[in-house]
């Protein structure tokens, strides 16, 4: 069955809405992201039934009923659908990522299906296809400022490839819907559980693009995995600005795929880098187009998103954060009904040149100069950003060679930037990975530039919250293999 949430985000403590699908009667489990790549059950929960659902004890778990029946709705309405109330009844409730389940049971309360008999045992759970179809993304704000870390979750970009209820931003060949430019946010498929028409991603088959699996969720293991604390918001905290006040971090996080943004969040973000903030971006095409939610009051219900424009006037978004995705490429495969659907999803192994050895974002990395990392794992792609052709101030550490035939065609780059160049000596910081597959090399111990991505990693995010460096020794010879095979890929590439 599918849920979505009221609203994305909550303080951690209090009660949150969830909407169920009409005609169904299910269990309700709540899980966490945590470090490992499985989600972890929460205990401390009451779930509440509101309105016409009703709810009833089965052998001790509490068994819900939703009146009416499935009709179909638009993919720019809100779905109206009825509500239950989640109220974590524990003080221990921290700050994070959570995942609703809800799950079908028979009169007995009895799980009907795998997905179920999982969460009524508090079972580790995969939140990828298809038993992300009957969860709901739940972001816990803080009760307070607790880190020095805003950690970003791009619901919008999540809601504009969602294609359920017959539309969303783009074309859909799967499900064969058209471009639109409104959706709701009260529909499934905000962060999981969406109806997508992407290709799979050949580098990482497991979990759907523009899902949470797929971006964030990779990331958050990342920061659990080295000690360092975040508090955790959505962008549409990031638009009011009032749950969410950036002044009280010294960085901020944007992960995966942040695409879509409003004027207020990039004058939030603006104000928070001239006051002496940071912002790290380990994603790719950030900040492309602009969005708004109709004439919903800063502090209302935000139900509807209407994308205002194919891009932000002459790629601006490049002065806050350095770098566009109209100077870099994508590149994603070719849609061929008869032949199956997507083919040719596969990129060419370009990676990122060095060019500035020196810099701190390398230290420990063991990188030399014209030395090339990442190709072989596909880092570039298959969104990447580039630099504007007229100089902004942007600090270029390393970039790609040409991507001739990807969408755009330009270059891709990482590096940092001071969006006012005549600005104050306390403004902050911006490094730009540039990518969107920063998050998947970056957990892939595998990968052959994972140990580099990882440095790197480390070095930015702990330069940017005040913390002494820390380099993990590497008792092998496994980085000189990487980079010396790397530059052996862009030698090749270059010579054809």
């Amino acid at each position: 069955m599918q849920i979505y949430p009221i609203k994305p985000g909550f303080t951690a403590g209090e009660p949150f809405e969830i909407a169920v699908q009409p005609g169904s009667r299910f269990s309700i489990a709540i899980y966490r992201q945590g470090h490992d790549e499985n989600l972890t059950s929460v205990g401390g929960v009451a779930v509440q039934a509101g309105g016409a659902v009703t709810a009833e004890l089965k052998h001790g778990k509490y068994v819900f009923q939703s009146p009416g029946r499935m009709t179909p709705v638009r993919f720019d309405e809100d779905w109206g659908w009825p509500t239950i109330t989640i109220k974590p009844n524990t003080a221990s409730l921290e700050t994070g990522a959570y995942v609703v389940i809800a799950y079908e049971v028979g009169g007995k309360g009895e799980p009907l299906t795998e997905l179920g008999r999982r969460a009524a045992t508090h079972k580790p759970i995969f939140a990828g296809p298809p038993d992300s179809d009957s969860t709901a993304l739940v972001i816990a704000r803080p009760r307070k400022p607790s880190a020095d870390i805003a950690y970003i979750v791009p619901i919008n970009t999540y809601h504009a490839y969602n294609s359920i209820g017959g539309g969303c931003y783009y074309g859909d060949p799967i499900h064969r819907t058209k471009p639109a430019t409104r959706v709701s946010l009260r529909r499934p498929g905000g962060g999981l559980g969406a109806q997508l028409g992407e290709p799979n991603d050949p580098y990482d088959s497991r979990s759907p693009r523009q899902q949470f699996t797929h971006w964030d969720a990779k990331f958050i293991r990342w920061l659990k995995a080295e000690g360092i604390a975040c508090d955790f918001y959505t962008d549409h905290d990031l638009h009011r600005g009032t749950d969410l006040k950036l002044a009280n971090y010294r960085c901020m996080l944007s992960v995966g795929h942040h695409e879509y943004w409003t004027t207020e969040m990039r004058e939030r973000v603006a104000g928070f880098i001239a006051q002496g903030g940071n912002l790290a971006v380990f994603s790719g095409n950030t900040c492309f187009r602009p969005v708004d939610f109709g004439d919903a009051p800063i502090e209302g219900d935000l139900k509807i998103m209407n994308r205002l424009a194919e891009k932000w006037p002459d790629h601006d978004e490049s002065n806050l954060i350095g770098l566009s995705y109209g100077y870099g490429g994508g590149k994603y495969g070719e849609w061929k009904r008869l032949r199956g659907g997507w083919i040719r999803r596969e990129r060419e192994a370009i990676g990122f040149t060095v060019r500035q050895a020196n810099h701190w974002v390398f230290a420990g990395t063991g990188l030399r100069e014209g030395q090339t990392f990442g190709a072989e794992d596909r880092l570039v792609g298959y969104e990447v950003d580039g630099v504007p052709p007229v100089a902004n101030g942007f600090v270029t550490l390393a970039d790609t060679v040409k991507l001739t035939g990807w969408d755009v065609g330009g270059a891709g780059a990482m590096g940092v930037f001071k969006p006012d160049a005549n600005g104050s000596p306390e403004q902050g910081e911006v490094f730009n990975g540039g990518t969107t597959d920063w998050a998947r090399v970056l957990m892939n111990t595998s990968a052959q530039s994972h140990v580099v991505v990882d440095q790197i990693t480390r070095n930015v995010v702990r330069r940017f919250i005040g913390l002494p460096p820390l380099v993990i020794e590497r008792h092998d010879t496994l980085l000189d293999q990487i980079v010396n095979n790397e530059s052996e890929i862009a030698s090749a590439m270059l010579a054809q």
